[in-house]
């Protein structure tokens, strides 16, 4: 199992404008366990108002696809309908 942590960087407190970036990654079967003990740290460390703003979530991804190999699949730009 893979944990990443990201940090949601929003333009205010109602979190509906939000960046998303990865601030690190755990691999292993207490890769969770350890994403959600460093989150207090860190979301204590932040000031008052961007604690209103922005929050460290863990999200946990399969081993299967990594977020670097993960490739979009072409939308089709033409369609043709034959009667």
């Amino acid at each position: 199992m893979t944990v990443f942590l990201l940090l949601y960087l929003c333009a205010d407190a109602t979190r509906t404008d939000c960046q998303v970036v990865k601030a690190d990654s755990w691999n292993g079967p207490h890769a969770y366990e350890r994403c959600i003990n460093v989150v207090p740290g860190l979301t204590e460390a932040l000031t008052a108002s961007n604690r209103e703003r922005h929050r460290f979530v863990c999200e946990v991804r399969s081993d299967s696809a990594s977020p670097a190999e993960h490739k979009a699949q072409p939308a089709f730009i033409h369609q043709s309908f034959r009667m």
